[in-house]
């Protein structure tokens, strides 16, 4: 599978090409649209938390933890979490850990919005789908804002310290 930015939505694509569902991010994360098909659930992001709506009825809860960046999704016990030390960047494990589906930038060093799934469970739903690659874009874009935090901090204790003076 693959999902790639067209026209400001993040389309996700199954292995014959065909559409399954596009997302569409506002400003900072804070409410998020997932279409699929001609279904529309609606993502609000308050803090650590996200709620994903059905015709405005709370369907899932999402808790993010604020240390790890691992998020869970209160009423299926799934979590999204980043893979570490491999090629895979943010994937969907079952209560028991097992990996249900995997997704990273399909260019490790440049994100070209464009995206590389593997389903590894058929229990997958394509809502799994794409609540994961909300995540995963969810938490590559505050990775992003550590370093350039890290970054800004790191140059203003050099400059302050004195060693360029």
């Amino acid at each position: 599978m693959t999902a790639k930015l067209e026209n400001d939505i993040i389309n996700v694509y199954n292995e014959k090409e065909v559409l399954i569902g596009g997302i569409t991010i506002q400003k900072n994360f804070k409410n998020t649209e997932i279409k699929i098909g001609e279904k529309i659930y609606q993502l609000s992001r308050n803090g650590w938390e996200t709620k994903i709506y059905d015709n405005e009825k709370v369907i899932y809860h999402l808790k993010t933890n604020s240390f790890s960046g691992a998020t869970k999704i209160q009423e299926t016990g799934y979590k999204i979490t980043g893979v570490f030390g491999s090629k895979w960047g943010t994937k969907m494990a079952d209560k028991e850990n097992n990996t249900l589906l995997k997704i990273r930038n399909e260019n490790q060093f440049l994100d070209k919005n464009q995206y590389e799934i593997e389903i590894s469970n058929t229990k997958v739903t394509d809502l799994d789908i794409l609540t994961t690659l909300y995540g995963h874009l969810y938490g590559s874009n505050m990775k992003l804002k550590v370093v350039i935090i890290g970054v800004v901090t790191a140059s203003t204790v050099i400059m302050g310290s004195g060693i360029f003076n």
